[in-house]
């Protein structure tokens, strides 16, 4: 690789002194991002040439992703106003984009090429109403008015991005209720209910998608989104059901886990209890899905990240497959977040809404790299 960029609290100044040129010109702008990054994280610098595809791919669609991301970054990182500014500037073609791109931003390869795991996610689209009936009687809970939410990083630097959720117990703080005891009404849920749906499988997919669409009887689709947790860690109910013989082993996907759920109500609860995580939702203005960052996913150019390594709004480069093995490299940018989604080189893809994105997303377990692009600051 070529000038190798390594990024450490105590030598970041000179770091970025040495491989942006002039200290005074280029340092002080970037050190606002880079000072966000984990001490684990290394960036060396390459050149575009080093992107696989880079010349084939359509960023001009990525553009809109883009400009979602720079509505925040643009308020949050001085050194990103100008070239978000440009970003509004009309692009006729792909080349005229890749010209911008290649004169504005710098890739920097992400732990020398390290590879992590990529899957993939998507919106789900299903049958629901606001009032309750024979045919819609499971609740979407909006969030408890009991919970409390605790951002570890608060209190000491190294747990930044951790989050906890409990509720209080006298002077104490305790873990929120399970899955099994809301869902089974062990104890009394303090949240107003949002709307219902027909499925409680839907509802579960729901959940671990962490956003979707509910189509009423009249047609009409509102959005919901994520609004909290119940804090309990994940537990993915695929590995759950092949670990008892349910499905096949390694090769069962979203479709199949939920086709099986539907076939099985009498055993489907109590496999969806295994994930004690519960996902707690708010309406949406429109539909469509919001991430993290707090803008709209973008399908194909939206990527959910570890948010303790990459910033949100990250500009990245993705190289890896497809569920078919096909090579899917492209320019994303860091919308989103996922309890699952751990690690300096870890992403999930943005797919999209509705059976198609399904298909894709349920069957992606790909291994791949990322290389992040910052801009130059002259």
């Amino acid at each position: 690789m070529k000038r190798a960029l390594f990024i450490c609290c105590a030598v970041l100044t000179a770091c970025l002194s040495f491989h942006f040129r002039k200290a005074s010109e280029k340092s002080a702008p970037a050190v606002s991002l880079l000072s966000e990054f984990s001490k684990e994280l290394k960036l060396s610098a390459v050149e575009f040439d080093d992107l696989k595809g880079f010349e084939n791919d359509h960023v001009l669609e990525a553009l809109p992703a883009l400009q979602n991301s720079c509505s925040v970054l643009k308020k949050k990182y001085q050194q990103w106003q100008t070239v978000c500014k440009k970003l509004n500037e009309t692009f006729q073609s792909d080349k005229e984009f890749r010209i911008f791109l290649k004169k504005n931003f710098r890739p920097f390869l992400v732990n020398g090429g390290q590879k992590g795991l990529f899957t993939g996610y998507y919106e789900p689209e299903i049958k629901g109403d606001l009032v309750q009936s024979a045919d819609y009687s499971t609740p979407v809970y909006g969030l408890p008015h009991d919970i409390v939410r605790i951002n570890l990083g608060r209190f000491d630097p190294k747990f930044k991005g951790y989050v906890l959720f409990g509720k209080r117990k006298g002077k104490e703080i305790i873990p929120y209720l399970t899955r099994r005891e809301i869902e089974t009404g062990e104890e009394a849920l303090p949240a107003e209910i949002i709307a219902w749906v027909k499925e409680p499988v839907d509802l579960f997919i729901l959940q671990i998608q962490g956003s979707g669409i509910l189509e009423l009887p009249n047609g009409k689709k509102i959005g919901i989104g994520y609004d909290g947790s119940n804090g309990h860690i994940f537990t993915g109910i695929g590995s759950v059901m092949a670990k008892k013989g349910l499905l096949k082993k390694n090769v069962f996907t979203m479709s199949e886990i939920r086709d099986w759920l539907i076939a099985n109500p009498e055993k489907a609860q109590e496999l969806m209890h295994e994930n004690k995580r519960y996902i707690f939702f708010k309406k949406l203005n429109k539909p469509g899905a919001i991430g993290s960052l707090g803008v709209p996913l973008t399908a194909g150019r939206s990527l959910a990240v570890d948010p303790k390594y990459i910033p949100l709004g990250s500009f990245l480069w993705l190289q890896t497959t497809r569920p078919d093995g096909a090579d899917l490299h492209r320019l994303v940018t860091a919308q989103d977040t996922g309890s699952a989604i751990k690690g300096i080189v870890r992403g999930d893809f943005f797919w999209g809404t509705g059976e198609p994105a399904l298909k894709e997303a349920g069957r992606m377990k790909s291994k791949g790299n990322y290389f992040l692009l910052l801009p130059k600051t002259n």
